[in-house]
């Protein structure tokens, strides 16, 4: 494969852009289904295409204001080793944006609004925002949950509903998760982060403390994943599904708080977000094969 052409595949993140795609989908999926009315595929597409391309926009962005930490840390990076070069990884960043914002204007003002709001905290997030440590950890959280939510908002706006509250578990449900483990990643990261001056928890109140408020976090998770089977929207693959996701965080909080001294902690971090990011995975399963 040419170099080029595998160094923009990277950039772009295929895998994490088909997680952005299905997420829109669960909240788009949880208002037609809660309405009882189901408008034609293509404004789904429509839908998730907008997310798609100002998520890629973002990932796109991120590497090129990387790139002085990138030589260093990840010399692999396609801007980095040459095989984008760094102005042109900036135009296809804002033309992804561009697109996504443009597909907006198409549909509502509203849409637009929100689109453009979601655009503007992708990019200064890669900017700015990143460095600030904890506040980087929420404001990745927000734009993790943002799509479920704007695939619901997408949905009420075309069909002239309002936004049922219902939606917004899912939302809340994804905001707890993704603020857990990037707190569970700022205690793996913690030396890195302390050198760097980037003051997340982990470094600000010590990795202990960082670990027992990502637990609670966490388990807020497992107390609320039962809320959706009784609104009547999700079927039983999503309880299925849903102890899945609650015995990866289990396991996460178990490992995370049995341990006291700073390195053992470190360790068990690593295990901890592996183990969360295969409960995201399954909890995006849930609610996609609960609508069902």
């Amino acid at each position: 494969m040419n170099d080029m052409f595998r160094g923009y595949l990277e950039l772009l993140r295929p895998h994490n852009l088909l997680v952005s795609f299905l997420t829109t989908i669960i909240g788009y999926g949880a208002v037609i289904k809660y309405v009882h009315y189901y408008p034609s595929w293509l404004t789904c597409v429509a839908a998730s295409l907008i997310v798609v391309l100002i998520a890629a926009g973002g990932y796109v962005i991120n590497d090129y204001y990387d790139v002085e930490t990138d030589a260093i840390s990840k010399p692999w990076r396609p801007i980095v080793r040459g095989a984008v070069r760094r102005r042109d990884a900036r135009v296809l960043a804002y033309s992804l944006f561009l697109g996504g914002l443009l597909i907006s204007a198409a549909y509502s003002v509203y849409i637009l609004v929100f689109s453009l709001i979601s655009t503007l905290l992708v990019h200064e997030y890669s900017r700015w925002i990143k460095r600030t440590g904890f506040i980087g950890n929420i404001s990745v959280a927000v734009e993790s949950a943002a799509t479920i939510l704007f695939g619901g908002f997408f949905a009420a706006v075309v069909l002239n509903k309002q936004v049922p509250a219902l939606v917004l578990i899912p939302v809340f449900y994804a905001f707890l998760l993704v603020l857990g483990r990037e707190i569970v990643k700022g205690i793996e990261d913690v030396k890195g982060d302390a050198h760097a001056n980037i003051y997340t928890l982990a470094v600000t109140l010590g990795p202990r403390k960082a670990a027992i408020i990502a637990s609670i976090l966490l388990l807020l998770v497992v107390i609320i994943s039962p809320l959706p089977w009784f609104t009547r929207i999700y079927n039983i693959l999503y309880l299925v599904f849903a102890i899945g996701v609650d015995a990866t965080i289990l396991y996460s909080v178990a490992a995370l708080l049995k341990h006291s001294d700073e390195e053992s902690l470190i360790e068990a971090s690593k295990k901890a977000r592996s183990a969360l990011k295969a409960g995201f995975l399954l909890g995006g399963l849930a609610f996609l094969l609960g609508l069902l």
